[in-house]
């Protein structure tokens, strides 16, 4: 229990009661989570399960590939952390490429994927650099000088990584990470880009340059005040100003350079044009958890679940609460009974059955979650509620496997990368 909510009481809003929704009654599962319940009830083993839905899967991977066209594709690998997905997804949508955001992952798929093009998605130490060599082991068939691009973002980081390169005696390949008005970093203005530029064509044979990248998830987040069709204009300009200045340095401007860019929230809007990039990033689409509900991804489908065993039933107050247990039922009847569950504290919200909630009395908890719901849920000890994640990143290493759903059965699974 959670002391810091059931001490606040003096005031309706440390209740919650102005979050709760009195007029939505909970119902029991639909069909299709009803089916689902049944079969983990007989194959779940009673434990948290995290189930992907292949048929979803695959509807979000289509219509990636339909978007895209000839766009080529890079998947995301933090959103997508297992090497069996990463490999049916890689297969299905026809891509060997990959965006890593973390050293100890990108050693992880130099090993699954030897034949793999991987691409860091954000700037790493250079200590971060000099482990990924020092734990790759020998005989992989998986060169980093042609087959991983740093990201660097600032002349002195470069001048790092110049160091580096000199103590291994291997070229490293380089591309550079652009603001195109996220303002999260990268090389601000032309300007700045032209310094690392020039570092770059002083030091060719041992820094080969790629390309540049620039993120643009600001474009899906506009304010009132514009609109993401304008944002994206304008992100747009701003990377063709980018490669305007990197073309002043022919010498080691690449004839194909690598524009990669985009991102879940922005690809369908690239794949539309028109646009700088000949490669888009995309990870989480294509498993769509909430925080993806966003108009441009609204023919995407939902294609993960947490499901989990109800362990307690209760009806009653809460400890201090006796005397307006009748008030906040009366106000919201899903304040009826407490479904307490094996496992909790995941970043996800109940999705079924309809009706259950958080208690924002009670706090959260990862041990034994407690959801408040109405009587009319039916759920009863050793049913399972179902909840949708908000992010998929960080989340697969908290399950032993990933439960695989097609055609209204378990038929396989997958593991997760192990956490790092």
């Amino acid at each position: 229990m959670k002391r810091r909510h059931l001490l606040g009481l003096g005031a309706l809003g440390a209740l919650g009661l102005w979050a709760m929704r009195p007029g939505d009654q909970g119902r029991p599962h639909t069909a299709y989570f009803a089916d689902l319940q049944s079969l983990l009830k007989q194959e779940g083993g009673g434990v948290p399960q995290l189930v992907i839905d292949l048929d979803h899967l695959d509807a979000n991977a289509d219509l990636l590939a339909q978007r895209l066209g000839k766009l080529p594709l890079r998947l995301v690998a933090k959103s997508l952390a297992s090497n069996g997905l990463l490999d049916y997804l890689a297969k299905r949508l026809t891509t060997r490429r990959f965006m890593v955001f973390h050293q100890p992952q990108a050693n992880q798929l130099a090993q699954a994927f030897p034949d793999a093009d991987l691409l860091l998605g954000k700037p790493l130490p250079v200590a971060a650099a000099l482990a990924f060599y020092q734990q790759l082991p020998n005989g992989l068939g998986f060169d980093p000088t042609r087959q991983l691009t740093w990201l660097i973002d600032s002349p002195q980081r470069l001048v790092q990584y110049l160091e580096l390169a000199k103590a291994l005696q291997k070229p490293m390949s380089i591309a550079l990470e652009i603001d195109i008005g996220l303002q999260r970093g990268g090389h601000p203005d032309a300007a700045n880009l032209a310094q690392t530029l020039r570092l770059l064509a002083d030091n060719s044979t041992l820094l080969q340059l790629r390309g540049l990248m620039g993120y643009d998830a600001q474009v899906a987040h506009a304010p009132l005040w514009t609109d993401s069709q304008q944002a994206f204009t304008a992100a747009n300009e701003r990377y063709a100003a980018f490669i305007d200045a990197a073309r002043a340095f022919p010498a080691i401007w690449p004839r194909q350079p690598l524009l990669n860019g985009a991102g879940s929230l922005t690809y369908p809007l690239h794949a539309k044009g028109p646009t700088p990039l000949n490669e888009v990033a995309v990870g989480s689409a294509l498993l769509k958890p909430a925080e993806f509900d966003t108009p441009l991804l609204a023919s995407h489908q939902s294609a993960m679940w947490i499901a989990t065993p109800v362990l307690k039933v209760q009806r009653g107050p809460l400890p201090y609460l006796q005397q307006a247990q009748g008030m906040l039922e009366a106000w919201n009847p899903n304040r009826q009974n407490a479904y307490y569950l094996y496992g909790g504290g995941w970043p996800a919200e109940p999705a079924s059955p309809a009706g259950l909630a958080y208690d924002g009395i009670y706090g959260r908890s990862p041990n034994q979650e407690r959801l408040i719901g109405s009587a009319t849920t039916g759920l009863s000890v050793d049913d399972w509620v179902f909840l949708r994640p908000l992010l998929s990143e960080g989340l697969f290493s908290g399950f032993g496997q990933l439960r695989l759903l097609r055609h209204g059965r378990l038929v396989g699974t997958w593991k997760p990368q192990p956490a790092a």
